[in-house]
This record gives structure tokens, sequence and C-alpha cells, in this order.
């Protein structure tokens, strides 16, 4: 069940038991005109709390000038997050990814399992190199 911010406070209201998805993506992922692909699933009515961004080594190769990362699920592969800059952070970088989609506050869709689209893409040409971690942090 999903986080209920409108509860009484008491000591123990909004307990919850906080988990980490952790995907793996590579320089396969991000490709000229962007292909959504799900990497990850969620239960049913998770609270997303955040998305942390971890860049391992550098996307290179191809010509490649400029990299956005969109997460998002079917029907809206932008619906968390739209096309944040993967790029310009150095390799060892982390920061959380703003959400600047549909789904206020995180909010997964209510339902059944929750599929994640990523879609990584690049721009004048396809990286050779290069590899990040997206951890999605939610509450179920």
């Amino acid at each position: 069940m999903a986080v209920n911010y409108d509860q009484p406070v008491t000591a123990t209201s909004n307990n919850k038991s906080v988990h980490v998805k952790s995907v793996k993506l590579t320089f396969s992922d991000v490709v000229t005109g962007g292909v959504a692909s799900v990497k990850a699933v969620l239960p049913p009515n998770s609270t997303i709390l955040g998305f942390l961004f971890q860049k391992k080594t550098q996307l290179s190769g191809g010509s490649i000038s400029a990299a956005t990362l969109s997460i998002g699920v079917t029907g809206s592969a932008t619906s968390f997050v739209n096309a944040a800059d993967i790029l310009t952070p150095a390799a060892g970088a982390q920061t959380f990814l703003t959400s600047t989609g549909t789904h206020t506050g995180y909010s997964a869709p209510s339902g059944g399992d929750v599929s994640l689209l990523f879609t990584g893409t690049a721009t004048t040409g396809n990286p050779t190199a290069g590899e990040f971690y997206v951890d999605v942090i939610y509450v179920e």
C-alpha cells in the first residue's frame, strides 16, 4: 500500500519499508531517436520517493554530443522524468533526477505491477562506451 500522507501524525503513522531497485544501463541503452524499454517493475500502488542517477563511466564515441534519460510508464514514457541530461555529469557523479512528468509526487499508477520504461536518447550518434545506474527509491 502506498503512503497515506493524510493520516493523523502518530508514532506509527506512515511507517513503511523503503526499497531500492537498482537499474544498470549502458551505452547500448542510449540511441538516437531513443527506445523505451522496461528496466524495472514495481509492486502495485508503490510510491516513488526519487530516482538517484549514478554515472560509472562517461558516455563516449559515436560522435555523441548530448544524451538524455526519460523514465515513465506505458502510454507516457516521460511521466516521471523527462529528458534529464546524462552526458554532462562527470564519471563518478551522483544526482537525484528531477520529476518533470505528469505523476505528481511520484505516485505510481494504481492497479497492477508498475513497469517502468527507461528511454536513453543520444544526439548526432550512438555512443560506443559508457555505463550508469539509476536507483529507484520507493515505498509500498
